[in-house]
């Protein structure tokens, strides 16, 4: 899992961005280097780069794009980046496999009223309920992760056993064609693909499957490895009120937020606005993981439980 600095850089498939601010000003702050997923739920670090949160918080965040969580999670792990975002299935699978990850603040907030993801039938399917996809073949974005586990969950809730269903991988962008040509019966979406698909009749919205873990929490989380944690107590700590005075911001000002992950995310602004926005906690809680951890271990993604106290910095 762990890789090295040339490798890490290899996988990034953007820039780095940072706080528009005199170089030099910059310098003499810490350097946080930050993995993140041009997508809504990862916003708030472009966000609080972009728009100096993090700089008036004390720290020079440099935020790294890579094509997803997963080699956000393997730069962490390697020591390329000292702090990232991924969902807390993939940082609970490290910490149970003996990587020192903890999380150090939730970001993005599942709940019926913030739901940016679904999962979606073709538009003119005539399945209705969880039984009818009883020997089905649904698409996730990756086995075995978050996606997975809240159709999973789902789908034992109505009385589905999930090993009766054969879950595929798939990218966001290609998962409504995907139900258009039948080539799966269901797929979890999120956006920005979600509003594209509906958009485009190419699907229809199914079922709020994470709605059976719990009324809310935290789908994507801030992690870091306890050993950089421990070596910079003051900058995690600074980095940390950046990042929930970033969560107040975006909350509040989704028109200006918009805009930046439009640019970032190389989407049409239009296409933006159609979007179920993400929404970001402002304060820690062991409510936001705990039921999702349980979940998690209670469906075989991970070999072991891994309470909230492991999970969760101190």
């Amino acid at each position: 899992m762990p890789i090295n600095r040339t490798s890490a850089l290899a996988l990034l498939a953007g820039g780095v961005l940072a706080a528009t601010r005199p170089a030099a000003a910059q310098a003499d702050l810490p350097l946080v280097r930050v993995g993140a997923d041009p997508i809504d739920s990862f916003g708030e670090a472009y966000f609080g780069a972009e728009r100096g949160i993090f700089r008036d918080n004390g720290v020079n965040a440099q935020v790294s794009t890579f094509a997803n969580g997963s080699t956000i999670v393997q730069g962490v792990a390697g020591g390329d980046l000292d702090v990232g975002l991924a969902n807390i299935v993939q940082i609970a699978a490290g910490i149970a496999h003996g990587i020192p990850f903890q999380m150090i603040a939730p970001a993005a907030l599942y709940s019926a009223k913030h739901a940016y993801s679904h999962l979606c039938v073709a538009k003119n399917s005539p399945l209705q309920t969880a039984k009818d996809l009883d020997g089905a073949t649904i698409a996730v974005s990756t086995l075995n992760d978050f996606n997975q586990l809240g159709v999973v969950a789902w789908l034992e809730h109505n009385g589905v056993p999930a090993a009766r269903v054969k879950f595929v991988e798939l990218k966001f962008p290609e998962m409504g064609a995907a139900l258009q040509r039948g080539t799966v019966a269901a797929a979890t979406i999120s956006e920005p693909s979600l509003s594209a698909a509906l958009h485009d009749n190419q699907a229809r919205l199914f079922a709020d499957v994470y709605a059976v873990i719990a009324p809310e929490f935290a789908n994507i989380v801030w992690f870091s490895t306890k050993t950089w944690l421990q070596a910079n107590p003051a900058t995690a700590k600074k980095f940390v009120a950046g990042i929930y005075a970033t969560a107040r911001w975006a909350n509040t000002h989704q028109s200006d937020s918009a805009a930046i992950i439009a640019r970032v995310a190389k989407l049409d602004p239009s296409a933006v606005a159609l979007m179920t926005r993400a929404y970001f906690a402002t304060s820690n809680d062991p409510k936001y993981v705990a039921a999702p951890l349980e979940f998690s271990y209670r469906y075989g993604l991970l070999p072991r439980a891994v309470s909230t106290a492991e999970f969760m910095a101190p």
